[in-house]
């Protein structure tokens, strides 16, 4: 895909973009300043911009939503929190604030584009995968999700602050476009949306990578009760045979570890070949210890799961279990020295044969 960020100013820091016009915008302030924003577009308002719903249609794989509830489709975008609010109540009034809009203005189902680090918030928020991700050209690796606005139970099962909500405003009643979506998604819901997983089987799945990993693994030191922790704060996201997971230099704060399947790590340095991570192994803890640009290219050779740990878990982690953190941090450092280690003989074998 080609999504740029267009019509950035750097000097006054504004992005703005064609949509912003057609959209209802939600911003927190302080003191004079924006501190958070969101933005809610409805698929009939952005109609008018051939390109950009052309876009959003493909993306989203919208035509059977457009078919079946053509007038009742939104979609959330430009998510931004600063992070002196991070922690307060200012992100989910924000949030809960566009989402009464959205139902009050009868949408049925609000899509959402979010990078793997922010997946988890949307998925307690009440957002489920139902296809496969994309990958934007200046963006990187994102994950298509949906709310399905009405569902009630759902809404219960995942713990969203917006259960009440939509529970006093539908009353018990039937909602006919939730039945329709479980219907025409169910088998796609139990291909992606692996949050929908038994919680214990989750848990035991990765007590077994635990103890499976063999060598310099990020699980070395770990209680039951820490690894059942650090599972709970991670989100499981599938992926593709052929995903471009990981863009060298894009800036992105999220660590994986390989629960299924198999990537290939390509640094794209003379001398340096692709490296194959498995089950229970390790990529992007760089960008997520430094917050830099990443350092090379992976892409997946298989069908498979990773665990995604964003940088903002690791530092709530922090302050919430210490001694869970400082094992961690400490096994994430042990990984990367041993790849220093390889790589370093790698460079001095090259440079031994001329």
């Amino acid at each position: 895909m080609g999504k740029e960020f267009r019509g950035i100013d750097h000097g006054q820091r504004v992005v703005t973009d064609a949509l912003d016009s057609i959209s209802s915008n939600f911003v927190v302030r302080r003191e004079g300043r924006i501190l958070g924003a969101l933005r809610v577009t409805y698929a009939d308002d952005l109609a008018a911009l051939s390109d950009e719903f052309a876009e959003h249609e493909e993306v989203f794989a919208l035509q059977p939503f457009i078919d079946n509830f053509q007038g009742r489709i939104c979609f959330t975008s430009r998510l931004m929190i600063s992070p002196e609010l991070r922690g307060s109540t200012s992100l989910w009034r924000l949030l809960s604030e566009a989402f009464r809009k959205a139902m009050n203005d009868g949408a049925y189902f609000d899509f959402c584009m979010a990078p793997p680090g922010m997946a988890q918030l949307y998925a307690q928020l009440g957002y489920r995968r139902y296809k496969s991700n994309v990958v934007y050209q200046s963006l990187g690796y994102d994950i298509p999700m949906v709310q399905v606005i009405r569902d009630v139970r759902h809404l219960e099962a995942c713990g969203s602050p917006f259960l009440k909500v939509v529970q006093e405003a539908v009353e018990g009643k039937r909602c006919e476009e939730v039945e329709w979506f479980l219907q025409s998604y169910g088998e796609a819901l139990q291909t992606y949306d692996l949050q929908s997983r038994d919680p214990g089987q989750a848990l035991e799945d990765t007590a077994l990578l635990a103890r499976e990993s063999s060598g310099e693994t990020i699980f070395s030191g770990l209680s039951r009760e820490e690894l059942d922790q650090l599972r709970g704060n991670a989100y499981l996201l599938k992926f593709e045979a052929g995903d471009h997971i990981i863009r060298k230099e894009e800036r992105r704060e999220e660590m994986f570890v390989v629960e299924e399947g198999s990537v290939s790590v390509e640094r794209g340095s003379p001398g340096l070949e692709p490296v194959v991570l498995g089950r229970g192994q390790v990529f992007g803890e760089v960008s997520l210890l430094t917050a830099t640009g990443r350092t090379a290219d992976v892409i997946a050779i298989e069908d498979g799961r990773i665990l995604v740990l964003s940088r903002q878990t690791i530092m709530r982690l922090m302050k919430k279990n210490p001694r869970l953190m400082s094992t961690l941090l400490f096994n994430i450092s042990r990984i990367l020295a041993g790849r220093f280690v390889e790589i370093n003989d790698t460079l001095n074998k090259e440079i031994d044969h001329g």
